[in-house]
């Protein structure tokens, strides 16, 4: 889910990871715990809204539609801001609400949560969400036939977490651009993005990779800075596109080369993008890890991947650049971190997904996504294969920019595609 809307893109988000303690940047919870409100809707499809808050702190929802086609959805948010208040509906985020009432539309009962914190929170989403079976089943006349987990960008692998662990308790699960390659993944893309940046544009952004001075700098700020930082020096920005680890996505409409072009502009606020969620998600990735480094680039050796550069800059000219970011004994190059064991272990555990699917999962995501990289796909893909359960993966690329930027029908085509794939016993085509 989003932060904040950035120039430059069609929208940003943020989706990452979690742990075993609350963080200790998110908000202070209201102790008490607050009894359930039965709304009535005056208009829309549901007969009745029942909202509630189960410890600690977090809010749930039962959207309980007027012509209940017997099946049930349980939605998982993606992330918040850390120091953001606890709320259902954060502004309609990626279209939330549309979504939401659209699938009522065609009678499922709909149910999510707040979490109890905000952050990186896969552990604590994956509880908060799991608990709302008991909540919506309690409150429909019977029990639902098909229970299906959905989710957007954190909220994905929330949701792939829960079909992986409660796979009895589940039909099938739809994941949109979700980061559903593992939290390590992300990170590493995200950290190499900022340790690279550091390298070609030293001393512009305060901080490092692990270390984010508070408070952190304002969004308007760090555009400032990035932008006149590329305007002085682009082959900066076309050598970490161009890095097989930091692959920048962008809008192929134009010329990279062209500042006007939406290839240009979209490039630069992918760039925008890692470094804006790497500021401000630092403090609560450490509070997590209890202060231990969660990046490791110690012996990432940086390698040529796609060239992304205007014609007249010659590849090999790109290419020097990279292999100069890895230092020799007598030019440094990038900083180099080392993770700590029990860091890794955390960011494994919440969460690489074991790929070990006994139900329908479909997953889709935009080929061109500034935030979670498509290469988060391919690596479920491999990681399914794996375990031997490809033949429950559905895999889909949309051909836009963008993070959760999907449309309502296409989310709802896209539910629709798993349920008729739960109902027939019938993989759909990719």
């Amino acid at each position: 889910m989003r932060y904040a809307t950035l120039p430059l893109l069609a929208g940003i988000s943020l989706a990452a990871i979690s742990c075993t303690d609350q963080s200790p940047v998110s908000p202070a919870l209201t102790p008490e715990v607050r009894a359930a409100r039965v709304t009535t809707p005056g208009t829309g499809p549901w007969a009745r809204v029942v909202e509630g808050e189960t410890g600690p702190g977090s809010l749930y929802a039962l959207y309980i539609p007027t012509d209940w086609n017997g099946d049930a959805i349980y939605f998982a948010h993606g992330i918040r801001p850390p120091l953001d208040p606890i709320t259902l509906d954060a502004n309609n985020q990626d279209n939330f609400l549309e979504v939401r009432d659209a699938l009522g539309a065609l009678g499922y009962a709909f149910a999510y949560s707040s979490f109890s914190e905000n952050g990186l929170a896969v552990k604590d989403g994956a509880q908060r969400t799991h608990q709302l079976r008991a909540f919506l089943t309690s409150e429909l006349p019977g029990k639902p036939e098909h229970n299906y987990l959905a989710g957007y960008s954190l909220g994905a692998l929330v949701a792939l977490d829960v079909a992986e662990r409660f796979p009895g308790h589940y039909d099938g699960a739809l994941a949109m651009c979700g980061m559903v390659g593992g939290t390590p993944r992300e990170l590493q893309y995200i950290g190499d993005v900022r340790a690279l940046f550091d390298y070609y544009y030293p001393g512009v952004l305060p901080g490092d990779v692990i270390s984010v001075p508070e408070p952190p700098i304002t969004i308007p700020e760090l555009q400032g800075r990035v932008i006149t930082a590329v305007r002085a020096n682009p082959l900066g920005l076309y050598a970490i596109a161009s890095t097989a680890q930091t692959p920048l996505a962008f809008a192929p409409i134009g010329s990279v080369g062209d500042p006007t072009s939406p290839a240009f502009q979209s490039l630069v606020g992918s760039l925008i993008t890692a470094l804006y969620y790497q500021l401000l998600g630092t403090p609560d990735v450490l509070g997590r890890t209890h202060g231990h480094s969660p990046y490791d680039n110690r012996n990432t050796i940086y390698t040529m991947g796609t060239l992304v550069a205007p014609a007249p800059v010659p590849s090999a000219l790109i290419a020097s650049m990279i292999a100069a970011s890895n230092g020799t004994p007598v030019t440094p190059g990038v900083t180099r971190y080392d993770i700590t064991p029990d860091a890794q272990n955390y960011l494994d555990r919440y969460y690489v997904p074991t790929g070990r699917l006994t139900i329908p999962v479909v997953s889709v995501h935009n080929f061109f996504d500034p935030l979670v990289p498509f290469f988060h796909e391919p690596a479920l893909a491999q990681i399914t294969a794996a375990a031997g359960a490809s033949s429950m993966l559905l895999q889909r690329g949309v051909p836009n920019y963008g993070h959760c930027n999907f449309s309502t029908p296409l989310v709802v085509s896209s539910f629709q595609t798993l349920t008729n794939w739960v109902t027939t016993g019938v993989k759909p085509a990719a």
